[in-house]
């Protein structure tokens, strides 16, 4: 059996084993105990390492930190439109697809989201959200070493995920520490851009483990929802031009 669909097998056969679905307002923790013995694993990872790693990455000056955050924002967008089409959500397909080759060109390989300014607004989605629109349940409320909460379903779609990064086949060549930097880079340039908002939700939340189930939860609502707009490309791209007098 390939790499490749083993990893599929693996991930699909992670989904069939959960059993669970979401209430409308809470989720389903069936693992709870384990789950937090792996939360507070997690937050002493945050607090020893990757929280003073981001201390000092935030040092940097503000448009280096835009551009790598841009850029490896850009290299999501392949993942998003695969999984857009596979939703049946082309608008969003080719609104991601255009965001890719407008940001890879005219953004300099990403580093500047010049997409954004044409009105072309970053969304993203997983496969997690397209095994939902395929019917699947959420599953069971997990969390994972070093990555957090997931949902089972939301970890069967990662995986696939992983499959679908070109990143993976653009570094395939390299050691094991060059492959995982861009995961890593991702993880210290997202905790150093929410360093406020989660050192104080830390600082004021009764039960930590709550606090971030809740918000995952919230969030993974808010994706979803976020999927189901409709946009038009070319009336934002003719409004761009309106308001910046480029056709002028």
């Amino acid at each position: 059996m390939s790499k490749v669909r083993k990893i599929i097998y693996i991930s699909f056969l992670v989904l069939s084993t959960s059993t669970f679905s979401f209430a409308n307002s809470e989720l389903d923790d069936p693992y709870e105990n384990s789950n937090r013995a792996i939360h507070n694993f997690n937050d002493k990872v945050d607090t020893f390492i990757l929280r003073p790693v981001s201390i000092g990455y935030s040092f940097l000056p503000n448009p280096i930190e835009e551009g790598i955050a841009n850029a490896l924002e850009n290299v999501g967008e392949p993942i998003n439109f695969t999984n857009y089409i596979f939703q049946g959500n082309l608008k969003f397909a080719f609104k991601s697809l255009a965001r890719f080759l407008i940001n890879s060109t005219v953004g300099l390989a990403g580093l500047i989201d010049v997409a954004d300014k044409m009105k072309l607004k970053k969304d993203n989605t997983d496969f997690g959200l397209t095994l939902k629109a395929w019917g699947a349940n959420e599953g069971a409320y997990l969390v994972i070493p070093f990555f957090g909460p997931r949902s089972s379903r939301h970890l069967a779609g990662s995986i696939v995920d992983i499959i679908v990064n070109p990143l993976n086949y653009i570094l395939k060549d390299e050691d094991s520490l060059v492959r995982l930097s861009p995961t890593l880079l991702y993880s210290v340039s997202a905790r150093s851009g929410n360093m406020e908002t989660i050192d104080n939700l830390k600082e004021t939340s009764i039960d930590y483990y709550s606090s971030l189930k809740s918000i995952y939860y919230q969030n993974r609502l808010s994706n979803d929802k976020e999927n189901l707009k409709e946009i038009d490309l070319v009336d934002d791209f003719f409004q761009y031009l309106e308001e910046e007098n480029i056709n002028e």
